[in-house]
């Protein structure tokens, strides 16, 4: 059988229905012991690689109405698809767009007095609402948690209106020691700004924090990786990955023994072997040094683990199909949890999942391949 061409060139399947189902349990996490904390779902950097466009409607359908992004164009991409939602830029956005984020009804967080002043003279007739950012470890973004009277002069300042507070711990999922001491640190901070009359909406608790501690879950909670399914600590809820990457077979070369196989040479055939080639590569997300890991053919209703055949290109990858049925236009799975091959690689599982470009296809699960 020769098989039949793929309408797809590389595919990442998104299971909304995981991120959903991950959502409603964080949201019972967080909401323990009567509390009734808001969830500031995180989808910068395209929804954690899973697809800004599949991610937030599943989200806001799932009763999300707050998200948390980097930049200024992903606050206003959440905006067209979540018009009602509260939306904050947790990174820097140019003060010249003050009016823009006022217009679109986005928060902009401030983390110096510098800063602060340079929003607050290019808001115009509308104010914009800004999240003050507190560093108590991090030394990324953020005021000094004694800077109170720079604290106290930005909320004053005309053109700004500060309603929120919060900090980002820096080793929420290594170190719980310090993590508590810096909580520690943010809760003097807001007790001291209560004292002079500032009383701020809170949120001190990423991913990590949230489900180690947390305690550290005041007003919100600004879950990230763990929406996707991948907990940065260890935890017994039901947690599900929700994206895969894959891939059709294009072509596949019958070659003697003893034949070098892509750049370099670096894989040799040992028998009469199989070459499939598949139409995705690093500059796809599928990382160089990922070829030692062994991948899964998907044929019919079978599974095959198979090797990758020597180096991974730019735009293409060679696999062994030797011994398997594959033919043309079956999918090889490249990876369903990118936790083994983000160990692999000695990296985390963020850089795996956010590396996974913009060529690829964001498909919904279950839709045909």
């Amino acid at each position: 059988m020769t098989g039949h061409f793929s309408a797809h060139r590389a595919i990442a399947t998104v299971d909304t229905a995981a991120i959903q189902h991950n959502f409603s349990l964080l949201r019972q996490h967080a909401s323990k012991n009567g509390r009734a904390p808001r969830l500031i779902a995180v989808v910068k950097a395209n929804a954690y690689g899973h697809g800004t466009a599949l991610a937030v409607p599943a989200l806001t359908a799932a009763g999300c109405d707050f998200f948390a992004v980097a930049t200024l164009e992903e606050a206003l991409n959440v905006h067209l698809l979540a018009p009602k939602a509260d939306i904050l830029i947790l990174g820097y956005t140019p003060p010249s767009k003050a009016a823009l984020l006022a217009e679109a009804r986005i928060t902009q967080t401030v983390f110096s007095p510098e800063y602060a002043i340079a929003l607050s003279k290019s808001a115009k007739n509308r104010p914009v609402s800004v999240h003050i950012k507190i560093d108590c470890g991090m030394h990324r973004l953020g005021f000094a948690p004694d800077a109170l009277e720079e604290v106290a002069t930005v909320a004053a300042l005309p053109g700004l209106c500060a309603t929120g507070l919060y900090t980002h711990f820096p080793a929420a999922d290594t170190d719980l020691a310090a993590t508590r001491c810096a909580f520690s640190r943010f809760l003097r901070c807001r007790e001291q700004l209560e004292a002079k009359g500032l009383r701020f909406f809170c949120h001190t608790a990423a991913s990590a924090a949230l489900l180690a501690l947390p305690e550290t879950v005041l007003d919100a909670a600004r879950p990230g990786l763990a929406l996707y399914g991948i907990p940065p600590v260890s935890t017994p809820l039901p947690l599900r990955p929700a994206m895969a990457l894959l891939a059709p077979i294009v072509q596949i070369h019958e070659v003697p023994a003893g034949v070098p196989v892509g750049y370099g040479g670096a894989f040799v055939t040992k028998g009469q072997s199989r070459i499939g080639v598949c139409p995705i590569g690093y500059a796809d997300g599928y990382p160089r040094g990922a070829e030692n890991v062994p991948i899964t053919l998907l044929h019919q209703n079978q599974t095959f683990s198979i090797p990758v055949a020597g180096h991974i290109c730019m735009d293409q990858t060679m696999v062994d199909l030797s011994e398997t049925p594959a033919e043309v236009g079956d999918h090889i799975l490249f990876w369903q949890d990118p936790r083994p091959l983000a160990r692999h690689l000695h990296t985390i599982p963020y850089e795996i999942l956010t590396a996974v470009s913009c060529r690829v296809e964001r498909k919904k699960k279950g839709a045909p391949l």
